[in-house]
């Protein structure tokens, strides 16, 4: 009989809303029953593992971070064999859904090399909450990570993006670090057409929260900062 463990995706969440509002009982369970982790950094895992489970000893857990393990196929083999003899693993990104704009992929992908079932549990995404709420085409989308960070290579991003949207009118979703929203943002204005329709999903789940859309032209007439704020932008039309 096979006794494999298995390996949990546990979503984190976007911001300081209650912790009922986005996570269920069931995941608490899978939670309590787990005594390893993998993790984006240590400090969020353990910050979400309390809200779910208050009784849970965090002290006896063990936490291994993904820019360690990941690099370290020693400790990758080490932890798959960990598996293979029956111990299951949580992953846990920083916020939002493991393995989505989120370097826990390397390690799903080599747990399914490996022959080890993988669980994905419900929770928050900034992406698809952002999707659902900016009124953007939801049949066809594509989400892009990050930009590239030098300006006149997004700028180029943005045009060839934008020429896509006026020929099959597919969403492009992207993010963006909070100290580099607003340039961002300055970009789109400055480089997209004024027709094209943009969905700022900012802070979400969180007493911050913004969600708006707007043509390019009507975002020109705004006065809005979006300096260390945590944004997906959504462009379509």
């Amino acid at each position: 009989m096979d006794k494999r463990g298995k390996l949990y995706l546990l979503p984190n969440r976007l911001g300081e809303h209650e912790i009922n509002k986005a996570f269920t009982p069931w995941q608490a369970e899978i939670v309590e029953s787990l005594s390893q982790f993998l993790v984006e950094n240590v400090k969020p895992a353990r910050q979400l593992i309390r809200a779910l489970c208050a009784k849970k000893d965090i002290n006896a857990c063990t936490f291994f971070e993904m820019h360690e393990l990941i690099s370290d196929s020693v400790a990758s083999s080490q932890i798959i064999q960990s598996m293979y003899l029956g111990n299951d693993l949580g992953l846990i990104s920083d916020a939002g859904c493991p393995g989505v704009a989120d370097p826990g992929a390397a390690f799903v992908s080599i747990a399914h090399e490996a022959g080890i079932e993988v669980v994905p549990l419900p929770g928050p995404s900034s992406i698809l909450l952002t999707l659902m709420a900016s009124g953007l085409n939801g049949q066809h989308f594509t989400f892009h990570g990050y930009l590239p960070k030098e300006a006149s290579q997004r700028r180029a991003v943005l045009h060839s993006m934008a020429t896509g949207i006026q020929r099959n009118a597919q969403t492009h979703l992207f993010i963006e670090t909070p100290y580099r929203a607003q340039h961002m943002f300055d970009d789109i204005l400055l480089t997209m057409p004024a027709t094209l329709k943009l969905c700022l999903g900012v802070d979400l789940l969180t007493s911050l929260q913004l969600i708006d859309t707007r043509t390019i032209q009507n975002w020109k007439n705004q006065n809005i900062s979006l300096n260390k704020r945590q944004v997906v932008f959504a462009i379509g039309k």
